[in-house]
């Protein structure tokens, strides 16, 4: 049968871990909790419209940015190579992006918007734009602005820790 262990013997237990540790504060936590709260209201307020979240960041992205290569769309929406080429055969079969040979490089690829691309990301816009209103109800501009630089700084930070990880792992003999 197993017996509960009482908070402050769990508490001495760990090294006083439980103390130091509060995930309601833990910022990985919060960023992901506020992501996919945003996320899921708003995959469910486009959902009438065919789209997905990881199809709205491509149309997005793809409408702001322009024509780009499959690597430069797959950091800029942070969806995985493999992952977005799959999307994009699926985007490609509905009309919304085409895939053209790059003007520069006769073998590389450049994905573009279709009309009807450009069409459905202009009617979803502002639904993502009333979801950023909402977010931010109560902060006062320059509190918004702060925020925004550092979510940038934030992921800034774990690619560069990523990109250490790696090369430090490339780094290593094989054994």
């Amino acid at each position: 049968r197993h017996l509960a262990k009482k908070p402050d013997q769990a508490a001495a237990e760990d090294g006083g871990l439980r103390d130091s540790f509060i995930l309601s504060e833990f910022l990985p936590y919060l960023l992901n909790r506020a992501g996919v709260r945003i996320g899921l209201s708003f995959a469910k307020d486009i959902a009438h419209t065919g789209i997905t979240l990881p199809m709205w960041r491509v149309l997005v992205a793809l409408w702001q940015n322009g024509d780009q290569r499959l690597g430069e769309l797959s950091e800029r929406t942070s969806i995985d190579i493999s992952t977005l080429s799959r999307l994009l055969l699926r985007m490609q079969r509905e009309g919304y992006v085409v895939r053209r040979r790059s003007g520069l490089d006769g073998r590389a690829l450049s994905l573009t918007l279709t009309a009807a691309g450009r069409e459905i990301t202009e009617q979803i816009i502002p639904v993502a734009s009333r979801y950023e209103d909402v977010a931010i109800n109560g902060m006062n501009p320059a509190d918004v602005a702060r925020l925004k630089r550092l979510l940038v700084k934030v992921y800034a930070n774990i690619e560069a820790a990523d990109a250490r990880a790696e090369k430090a792992s490339a780094d290593e003999p094989d054994t």
